[in-house]
């Protein structure tokens, strides 16, 4: 098999590690929070040195927005100062609800309200009339269809109209932030991301709704309701892969040898396709298997899959791996960065699998020394 090569300009990408909440440090001061969270995002900047993506996405953090909005905007643009010097592209996550869920409930409900979002979207202003030019590439809003099952959906009850007015208001609150990008800087591109579970194949039209609500102005899914079409420059798609126990670890081995019933990322893609004709990146993708060589083996096997695409003439121009580094939700540590961390010893390590990433990159290509991890 002949090396597998990919386009010029291709973003190669990694995502922040989830960052910690301020409701950890209440009793800090304002000086002290602001202190750390600098800390976190210097922190993030050295563990780039050792890879070799040209892309960085990362979350806004809400909490320190509202505790002081022009501080946490000048700390970001210095943040994405640095990375630009580093020929790193900033791909910025303004709205995460996987992240918001964690936080403060009245962050959430303000931009449910159409009444309450005018403060979210002032704040939006300063961040992107901050960025100016600096930021080419804005998802606007990430995982707002989980969001929406998680919030509306309670087994087969569900409140059609609360749901739809809360869609109605998201859909306003997208076009405002669409609005006020495009009139800073209109060379930006715009987005929505949502995810796709590998356990999810017969949710497929329901996980990609909001999308259907953005590009198309309708969905099957929100019967008898039409919304306004949406400007929108490309899609995010996440896809992971979130096994971890011993019995989806040997479902995964089984998955490997090509026993598997689930879908796969190229067909995602190859229904993504044919349903939107718009660009697509890759902006989550995950596997949280521990064995190194199962992590590099579903790693390649993507990557191939997003080639075999590309000769597809599908329009996927980037891959962001998810995440920079291990990360801790409610006391848990999920091994899934390309980063170890060891929390006993406060040891940070590159995996191995991460290195084969960087090679990759490098490389801009899955060459001979990688390919046996092909299916």
């Amino acid at each position: 098999m002949e090396d597998v090569n990919f386009p010029k300009a291709f973003l190669w990408g990694v995502n922040s590690p989830f960052f910690p909440l301020l409701e950890n440090s209440r009793e800090e001061t304002k000086q002290r929070i602001f202190e750390n969270a600098e800390k976190d995002l210097s922190e993030q900047l050295s563990f780039l040195k050792s890879l070799k993506i040209n892309s960085f996405r990362f979350n806004l953090n809400w909490d320190l927005l509202y505790l002081d909005p022009f501080y946490s905007c000048t700390m970001y643009d210095n943040f994405i100062e640095q990375l630009r010097q580093r020929e790193i592209e900033p791909i910025v996550n303004l709205i995460d609800f996987d992240v918001l869920s964690y936080n403060q409930k009245e962050i959430i409900d303000t931009i449910e309200n159409e009444e309450n979002i005018s403060k979210f979207i002032e704040i939006i202003e300063k961040i992107v009339f901050s960025f100016k030019y600096k930021v080419q590439y804005y998802i606007i809003l990430n995982h707002t269809t989980k969001y929406l099952k998680r919030r509306f959906f309670k087994g087969t009850d569900v409140d059609k109209t609360e749901l739809n007015e809360t869609v109605q208001n998201l859909l306003n609150f997208y076009d405002k932030s669409v609005r006020i990008i495009k009139s800073i800087n209109p060379y930006a591109k715009v987005s929505v991301s949502e995810e796709f579970n590998v356990e999810e194949e017969e949710q497929l039209d329901f996980v990609f709704s909001f999308i259907d609500v953005v590009v198309k102005g309708k969905s099957p899914f929100f019967e008898n309701m039409a919304f306004k079409k949406s400007e929108i420059d490309f899609i995010g798609i996440d896809f992971n892969d979130l096994t971890s126990n011993s019995e989806e670890y040997a479902s995964l081995i089984k998955e490997l040898s090509k026993e598997k019933n689930n879908i796969d990322l190229d067909e995602v893609i190859k229904r993504f396709s044919s349903k939107y004709y718009l660009p697509f990146l890759i902006t989550e993708n995950i596997s949280t298997v521990e064995d190194d060589s199962l992590k590099s083996r579903y790693l390649v096997n993507n990557l191939y899959k997003i080639n075999q695409s590309l000769e597809s003439n599908v329009k996927i121009f980037g891959y962001i791996y998810n995440s920079l580094s291990d990360i801790k939700i409610n006391n848990r540590l999920l091994k899934t960065g390309l980063y170890r961390i060891d929390d006993k010893n406060n040891y940070i390590s590159l995996r191995n699998f991460a290195k084969v990433y960087s090679n990759i990159i490098e490389d801009n290509s899955i060459n001979e020394r990688y390919l046996k991890y092909i299916d």
